[in-house]
């Protein structure tokens, strides 16, 4: 493993900064990533998570943004601003955005309003292990979105990321800043080509100022050989409002974490979930939520259909500070082991320190109801099309938490196509 740190370690210096304040923002993480090094199952939030097979790979960075094969169009049914990251590099326009609203690569972000990015950028992501270590290394690599004061964006944000070259590392870092009820929806989507192995390392950081509202879409469908670490953090104001809807369907390894603080009274927050591994896909979820202010309120709603021989983690918490009074929070993790060769580690916490609070959590596991599938047979209804009944009855209730109707059949179609 010294040797794996040591290599990134020369990775990371090819990305180190002029600038004094990111220069001593990266060293910092550099010498964490030193001190720490990769996670191994003895650290707790790691414990079902190997980084062996991550180790044994280079995974080099690579400027090229030639392409071996043309990107994957999504056939997103509304209309949306396109914003293709094609091998880690920014490559469309931002002309048609309207007025006071900025989005540019980061890397123009830190030349031209570095004093905007120091407030916000690496302040919102407590760095925890190696790979937030590394993305605050090499964070020059992402966009910065700035959102003005009440704007709404109509549009949505579609940010598509794609790979095609074997053993690269793309490390992306953005930067979302929304003002005062502002209001915006994002799309970030992750795919590449299919077989190819790479590593995607990508953190969001989201600040949001009292009543902004922000709709984020995470759609994870990398190359089946791919690693994707991605993190996402988010700070709330005043009765500001983050919706989350993450799912996961690519990747052979995947840690995908979200941590929200809730700092001020009346901010609420929805983490709805899906993932569908298969056959040799390990994908893992861990979300923190902070109570920070009185009367806020968080949802959380994971919902996992394991095939072959895959495993899923989920490691939820909810941490309620002293003080926090008239909390609401709900959190449950839902699985479906459709293999008996699937596995599933499922763990929701509450950490409660105030005394006025509606606070609840469960998980389950399980297989598809036999009793139904027999019913459904005596109907006409073979076990192939029974079972997909009762599949999309149990995602059901998460697809109905999508804020658009049409992205919500198009993800339904995503869904299906990898139940098959």
């Amino acid at each position: 493993m010294s040797d794996s740190v040591e290599f990134y370690q020369q990775q990371a210096h090819l990305g180190i900064s002029k600038m004094p304040w990111l220069l001593h923002l990266q060293e910092q993480a550099l010498q964490e990533f030193k001190r720490v090094g990769f996670p191994t199952r003895h650290d707790e939030d790691w414990k079902y998570t190997s980084v062996e097979s991550f180790l044994s790979h280079r995974f080099v960075l690579n400027k090229d943004i030639s392409l071996n094969q043309s990107p994957k169009k999504r056939n997103i049914p509304i209309e949306h601003y396109s914003l293709p990251i094609i091998n880690g590099m920014f490559s469309g326009s931002t002309t048609e955005v309207p007025s006071g609203v900025v989005i540019i690569p980061m890397a123009q972000a830190l030349e031209k309003m570095p004093d905007q990015l120091e407030a916000y950028l690496g302040r919102i992501l407590k760095r925890e292990n190696a790979f937030h270590a590394l993305n605050t290394a090499m964070s020059q690599q992402g966009l910065f979105i700035y959102i003005p004061k009440d704007v709404c964006l109509e549009k949505p944000l579609h940010l598509s990321h794609w790979q095609d070259k074997e053993e690269q590392a793309v490390n992306l870092r953005h930067l979302i800043v929304m003002e005062a009820d502002a209001q915006l929806t994002i799309i970030e989507d992750y795919a590449g080509l299919d077989s190819t192995c790479y590593f995607t390392n990508t953190i969001t950081e989201v600040v949001l100022a009292p009543k902004a509202r922000l709709t984020h879409y995470k759609i994870q469908s990398e190359s089946k050989q791919a690693y994707h670490f991605g993190h996402i953090a988010v700070q709330q104001a005043m009765k500001s409002e983050f919706n989350s809807h993450s799912i996961s369907l690519g990747g052979k390894w995947v840690r995908s974490d979200i941590s929200i603080e809730l700092m001020e009274p009346g901010a609420e927050c929805l983490m709805n979930g899906l993932y569908l591994p298969n056959e040799g896909q390990h994908v893992d979820h861990h979300t923190l939520v902070q109570h920070f202010a009185t009367d806020c309120q968080s949802a959380q709603n994971y919902k996992g259909i394991l095939n072959g021989k895959s495993r899923a983690v989920f490691n939820g918490r909810v941490l309620v500070a002293e003080g926090a009074q008239h909390t609401k929070a709900t959190q449950q993790n839902k699985n479906l082991l459709l293999s008996a060769h699937a596995e599933i580690d499922t763990k929701p916490q509450l950490e409660i320190s105030a005394d006025d609070v509606i606070c609840t959590h469960g998980a389950t596991v399980g297989q598809l109801d036999g009793e139904a599938l027999f019913y459904l047979a005596t109907r006409g209804i073979c076990r192939e099309e029974g079972s997909h009944y009762l599949i999309n009855a149990f995602i059901n209730e998460n697809i109905k938490l999508f804020a658009n109707e049409k992205i919500a059949i198009w993800i339904s179609n995503l869904l299906n196509e990898q139940l098959g």
